[in-house]
């Protein structure tokens, strides 16, 4: 009983509005990323070219849903959306630049699947994004 309490006392503070709502963009953030990806690689676009174009699509969703819905910074002062998206881009390319280089290792190195591979790095980037977007664009 005193097990369930305390559990039920972590999930409550690790579930938060913010927390849920990241969960729910980053879902479709990744499903818009992973679609996109994969109309690039059916058309004959190697997996960085591919992982490039969707990860630019993902961005501009993920901005101003994040902005909107997950951390309601609600300020639309030019000043403050430029600092914001330039923040947001660059801890976007960081996370690129991770995104990618674990793709060309599972991809090209490991054998594995292009859209498994980009399944299981979505996952990592999705926690990598939330830290930076909490800690440093939206705080």
């Amino acid at each position: 009983m005193i097990m369930k309490i305390k559990t039920n006392k972590i999930i409550k503070k690790v579930l938060t509005r913010e927390t849920s709502s990241y969960i729910v963009v980053g879902i479709l953030t990744t499903l818009i990323g992973l679609i996109v990806y994969q109309i690039f690689l059916n058309l004959g676009f190697n997996i960085v070219i591919s992982n490039t174009i969707s990860t630019l699509f993902a961005i501009l969703f993920a901005y101003i849903s994040n902005k909107i819905w997950v951390f309601q910074a609600l300020s639309f002062k030019l000043e403050i959306l430029i600092k914001e998206f330039s923040i947001f881009l660059s801890s976007r390319f960081v996370t690129y630049i991770i995104d990618t280089a674990l793709l060309i290792i599972l991809v090209t190195t490991l054998s594995f699947d292009p859209v498994v591979s980009k399944i299981f790095t979505s996952a990592i980037i999705i926690v990598l994004n939330y830290i930076a977007s909490k800690k440093i664009v939206f705080n």
